[in-house]
């Protein structure tokens, strides 16, 4: 009888796609080959992620209907529905604020504190600004704006002024307030060659994506404001897919995700596609989908970027990505996600709390992060393995046990399926089998001693499982599907025993 032999693996890395199976298995041992509906946990391990649930039960406006822009200010969600911008503390939308909203494209906004109370300022793409004041009772047009500023599509603060995008036009008002647009007090334009698609307020200076470039704008006024290109060969053609995330600012280019990593030296920045490692899953996302957005998960080190689908939530498409290093797209790792069916987002950080939203067309503003479900129905998640020729592809292996760490915040309960030799037609692959910590004679508890049944206690209660596996191959991989609605759990690592026999 063969000796048996263990193999080791921590699950680290994330989801890639563009290697040949034999060197992601044998370089990334721990990455997937599918990673749906997990994120890749700063905590180590892999994290089902968590679910969504409706900010307020009633639909904006009373009824279904697209949801053209959301956030949060001064302790009310805030949503653009037709002409109307409504606000919602979680208990009724109530009346329209305004029906003043022109255009059915997307509405964006920024917040600012030039007086003594915040002011919320509106773009719809149609108008001239609005701005909805601290108690959001009032909202009032800026008739003081000029053309320039009408119809504006994008709107940042920087440096205490209001930028202003519209078409291939940057606009500016005067320092400390959003009334003020005359070039006498401060304010000014600034043409650029292509339509501005993003603006980003980041480390003393403003970055102005448009469709094919990238510039920069560097000084504290009108008076010494300096544009600097930082790429012509590349741009952010996707609008709000621009977000920071660890230090560094994100986006999705025609390519794929990129960072906008500074450099030691003064204007000098890194534009590679950090989202190699899943090209082909970046091509289809791309392909897919036409509108985007984009959200952060501060306390993940996440961004988030999703596809808006016109069918069900189902459909929703998304990647995420972690940032495991301070700077620089090596410490990435990614994951996908499906049923997150976004047309706006917004992560917005208000009083040390962080509130995540999007909405699509049903007429919901749906708050992330919440919930173990996906406002009702159940989280499907899968995790599959690369596969493992662990020594020699070339040598016959008997698989006797799997030993797999995970960290459950309750009860937990997922199929197991096994793969060898890429599923092919003359290797038999065993049944599927269920892993559930509160069935008896499945589980061990770890730190416990304790044997066939589930306990729930502190958060670092490590759950061991033991399970029999059965059938020879020369490469195997293994699928984790869960199907519920039980509390997020992390797959920590795993350890495979097994037997070797004679080369093919």
């Amino acid at each position: 009888m063969d000796r048996w032999q263990s193999f080791p693996v921590q699950f680290e890395g994330g989801l890639i796609t563009n290697l040949s199976p034999l060197a992601q298995a044998t370089q990334f041992p721990g990455s997937a080959q599918l990673l749906r509906n997990f994120e890749p946990s700063t905590d180590g391990g892999y994290r089902r992620i968590e679910g969504f649930s409706k900010w307020d039960s009633a639909q904006v406006g009373g009824s279904a209907g697209r949801i053209r822009g959301v956030t949060r200010f001064n302790g009310y969600a805030y949503a653009a529905k037709g002409t109307g911008l409504y606000k919602s503390s979680g208990s009724g939308w109530g009346s329209a604020l305004t029906t003043g909203l022109g255009g059915s494209g997307k509405v964006r906004f920024a917040r600012h504190h030039f007086g003594s109370t915040p002011v919320l300022i509106v773009v719809d793409g149609t108008n001239k600004p609005f701005k909805v004041n601290a108690a959001g009772s009032s909202v009032t047009a800026i008739s003081s704006a000029g053309t320039d500023q009408e119809g504006a599509t994008q709107v940042v603060v920087h440096k205490n002024h209001l930028f202003f995008a519209k078409g291939t036009q940057l606009s500016f008002s005067a320092p400390f307030s959003d009334t003020d647009y005359t070039a006498a007090s401060g304010a000014g334009i600034i043409s650029l060659d292509n339509d501005i698609t993003n603006l980003a307020s980041f480390r003393e200076q403003l970055f102005i994506f448009t469709t094919n470039t990238i510039f920069v704008i560097a000084g504290s006024s009108s008076e010494d404001f300096q544009v600097q290109p930082v790429t012509r060969d590349i741009g952010a053609p996707n609008a709000d897919t621009v977000q920071e995330v660890g230090g560094d600012i994100m986006f999705l280019g025609p390519d794929g995700l990129r960072l906008l990593s500074g450099t030691e030296r003064n204007n000098d920045f890194g534009l590679g596609v950090v989202s190699k490692l899943i090209q082909p899953e970046m091509r289809e996302f791309l392909n897919t989908s036409t509108i985007f957005s984009s959200a952060v998960i501060r306390g993940k080190s996440q961004y988030r970027v999703f596809g808006f689908s016109t069918a069900t939530n189902d459909s929703g498409r998304g990647i995420i990505g972690t940032q495991f290093a301070t700077q620089g797209g090596e410490g990435m790792a990614w994951a996908e996600t499906r049923g997150i069916n976004s047309f706006c987002s917004a992560s917005v950080l208000e009083s040390g709390v962080e509130y995540v939203y999007f909405a699509n067309d049903d007429g919901y503003v749906y708050q992330m992060e919440q919930g173990n479900t996906f406002s009702g129905a159940n989280i499907i998640a899968s995790f599959k393995t690369p596969q493992f020729p662990i020594t020699d592809p070339t040598t016959r292996k008997t698989f006797y046990k799997m030993r797999l760490f995970t960290d459950p915040r309750g009860s937990l309960e997922v199929s197991l399926a096994t793969e060898y030799d890429f599923d092919q037609g003359e290797t038999l692959q065993p049944d599927s089998v269920t892993l559930s910590n509160t069935t008896s004679g499945t589980v061990a508890i770890y730190g416990s001693g304790e044997y066939g049944s589930a306990s729930y206690g502190g958060a670092n209660l490590k759950y061991i499982f033991d399970v029999d596996l059965v059938g020879s191959g020369f490469v195997g991989a293994y699928t984790f599907t869960s199907d519920s609605d039980d509390p997020p759990f992390s797959f920590d690592s795993m350890i495979i025993q097994y037997g070797q026999y004679g080369r093919r």
